[in-house]
Order: C-alpha cells, then sequence, then structure tokens
C-alpha cells in the first residue's frame, strides 16, 4: 500500500507586485508539493501587492491559493471586514501598526474578524527600513508579541497567528504560547531557524534528555505552522531548514506533519 502524502500549508506567504510573479509562486510550490499557500499582499513601499490583485490571483488557482486581505490598523473598520469576507479573503493580515496591537482602536476590526472566524496574521517582527517610516509612526516596539496577549484573553475566539517567532522577542513569543490556545506562530525568520535545537529546548524549558513526544511541552507543536514570507526562490531554502531544525529535535512524524499542514488546516477550518 503505497505512503498516504503529506500535507503541506505555507500560511504566510507574499504575493510581489510583479506581473510574472504568480506563476513563478505557483509553479515554486508545485516542485516542492506544496499543496496550499495563504497569499497575502501589503503595503508598496515593501514591493507588494494590493488586495484585489490577491483575490484576482486566488481566483486564477483555486486549488492553491487561500487569499489574505490586508488589514490597514487604524483605518479600516468592521464594515471592511465583512465586505473582504464577502469579496471571498479567507483571512486577514496586519502589519505596521501606529499604535500597539492592543490598542483600543483595534478591537472593533478584531472583534469583527472573531466573529466571522477569520485568522488573523500579525506581524510581529522589525520591518525593512523605507523613507516613509517617520510619516506612518513605524516601530519595531508597537508590534512586538506582548502585544497579543490582551487580544487573546480579551477575543478567546479570534485565531492570532504571529510571525517570525516574534523575533527578536523569541522568549514573549514562546511564553505566550505556552499560556493561550489561540496564539500561533511560524518560524519564518531565518535567524531563529539557524539558532538551532539547543535554542528550541532552552525556549521550552527541556531538559536535553527529554523526549518530544512524552514532554507536557509537546502542546506547543500544535500551535506552529510552516510559513516562508519570502519570494519565491527562497523558498525551497526555507523548507529545507525546517526539515532540519525537525531532524535535529528528532520531532516525531506526526508533529512535523502538525507543523507542517495539520495546524494550518485547522485554522482555516476554523476548527476549536
Amino acid at each position: 500500500m503505497p505512503e498516504q502524502r503529506k500535507l503541506i500549508v505555507d500560511f504566510h506567504t507574499h504575493v510581489y507586485d510583479r506581473k510574472d510573479y504568480v506563476p513563478m509562486l505557483a509553479e515554486t510550490a508545485h516542485n516542492l508539493g506544496i499543496n496550499k499557500l495563504c497569499i497575502g499582499g501589503g503595503e508598496p513601499r515593501y514591493g507588494l501587492a494590493t488586495n484585489e490583485t490577491v483575490i484576482e490571483e486566488a481566483d486564477a488557482y483555486p486549488e492553491l491559493f487561500v487569499p489574505f486581505a490586508l488589514l490597514r490598523p487604524g483605518l479600516d473598520g468592521p464594515g471592511d471586514v465583512e465586505r473582504m469576507h464577502g469579496n471571498g479573503f479567507m483571512g486577514l493580515k496586519m502589519g505596521a501598526p501606529a499604535a500597539p496591537y492592543d490598542s483600543a482602536a483595534f478591537f472593533p476590526v478584531l472583534q469583527a474578524a472573531e466573529a466571522l472566524r477569520l485568522p488573523v496574521l500579525f506581524h510581529t517582527r522589525i520591518l525593512p527600513v523605507t523613507p516613509l517610516d517617520r510619516a506612518n509612526n513605524i516601530s519595531g516596539d508597537l508590534a512586538r508579541p506582548i502585544h497579543l496577549d490582551p487580544l487573546a484573553r480579551q477575543l478567546p475566539d479570534l485565531k492570532i497567528i504571529g510571525t517570525g517567532l516574534g523575533a527578536p522577542w523569541f522568549e514573549e513569543a514562546a511564553a505566550l504560547l505556552q499560556v493561550h490556545d489561540n496564539i500561533f506562530f511560524d518560524l519564518s525568520k531565518i535567524q531563529l531557524r539557524e539558532r538551532g535545537s539547543h535554542f528550541f529546548k532552552l525556549l521550552l524549558g527541556m531538559e536535553s534528555e527529554d523526549k518530544w513526544e512524552e514532554a507536557p511541552q509537546n502542546k506547543w507543536w500544535k500551535q506552529i505552522v510552516f510559513g516562508t514570507a519570502s519570494i519565491n526562490r527562497d523558498i525551497p531554502f526555507i523548507e529545507r531548514d525546517y526539515q532540519r531544525l525537525f531532524r535535529a529535535l528528532v520531532l516525531p512524524e506526526n508533529v512535523i506533519s502538525d507543523v507542517m499542514g495539520d495546524n494550518a488546516m485547522r485554522l482555516l477550518e476554523g476548527a476549536p
């Protein structure tokens, strides 16, 4: 009997503002055996596509792409969230906030996302520098993982996903995973994946002789999703880095399957 093919879902994929980009992204996914990609655009200053382009590309590859809409903190309201959902978006993404993510001004839109069971991807890493940063009040401190803590407490049914395990605030992100069931993170920051298995064991508070499948911290891996957050030509190297980390940690196959696809599908399907 042939071995069942494992599901692979890239939960954090960028769409760049280039006409030839999406066919190349689709080809990369096909070559790597990726089943689904959650695609999202972003601010033009980062070279990313608009929401309109994202939904058009998702319609062109309906079996492959899951569209996420850029939600502009402080500018979009609950009605915009409902409109995005009605237009076919299956998730939202937020980044470059002008106030902390747990600002009271953002709660109405996040409550709308919670009601519609839309997962929200929060950019919790330091952003690249652009000439518009001063005018937009860009500060990495506003996007720190700790600002997700009040959201998880006040909006317990909101599906919250942070990026790069909160790099460089890894300890904050790891602590959030230990106490909140509705917070998830991807490992998209390359400096994070290169730190190796010992770094992850320290984050989890594990002794070297512990076995992953027997440790209480195993719950942690139910809240990690595969995400690349990079241009298509780098995705194969990022996928390789994930696999290298899994081997170094000697993770069981069921845990690897959770991270590479099953956790993401539970988020997208709205399962608790």
